[in-house]
């Protein structure tokens, strides 16, 4: 019995997740009131409740969802990439399509990092994780002579995650045919910045 009530449970919990991050998209977090998501889940705060403590709890748990089903596989992938010039290439490419694939990632990323307790610490580690791999990418690079040597890989790590991030503030969404060919153009960017070079056929 309390196995059946569990597996019913799953469904209600995504799809409650599913309906808040559109009307956190739509209105912004803090301009989300539990009782605007319970009207559009159809369902009473009680139900609410019982599967997150609070909205903040319901926010956490999105993110939790998203760093395990899309950013951990896609890291994995990219750390097992030997060398740096195909990885930094992965790396852009792929993240560059993430973020045009998810769009709740212009509302995650944003909140998350202004939100201060114990539980997104948490997730600002696991982001964190993200741009240490891309700066240890660069550093490589530049310890190998392959890229220039007049800048700190540091700075260049966060410029092109921020290029790649704002990407959630003017995509259409609704284009998804554009995503491959936005993917190559951060992609060209990057090597004509770091590489001097518009041709990206060696690190592909």
């Amino acid at each position: 019995m309390e196995l059946a009530k569990e597996k019913e449970s799953i469904p209600k919990k995504e799809e409650i997740l599913r309906i808040a991050i559109a009307l956190f998209l739509d209105q912004g977090y803090s301009a989300t009131s539990t009782n605007a998501i319970c009207a559009a889940a159809g369902i009473n705060k009680p139900t609410l409740y019982y599967y997150f403590k609070s909205k903040r709890h319901l926010f956490f748990e999105a993110h939790i969802k998203h760093i395990q089903e899309v950013l951990k596989p896609y890291m994995e992938r990219a750390a097992a990439i030997a060398d740096p010039r195909e990885r930094l290439a992965f790396i852009i490419k792929e993240f560059t399509k993430i973020v045009c694939k998810h769009p709740e990632l212009r509302v995650l990323t944003h909140e998350a990092m202004s939100i201060k307790d114990q539980y997104f610490e948490g997730i600002r580690e696991e982001w964190k994780k993200h741009y240490l791999l891309l700066l240890n990418t660069i550093s490589e690079l530049q310890a190998e002579g392959t890229i220039a040597t007049g800048f700190k890989p540091s700075w260049g790590a966060l410029l092109l995650l921020g290029m790649i991030t704002w990407i959630t503030y003017w995509f259409d969404y609704d284009r998804k045919d554009e995503i491959d060919d936005i993917a190559e153009t951060a992609l060209r960017v990057t090597l004509f910045g770091l590489f001097g070079r518009e041709n990206s056929s060696s690190t592909t």
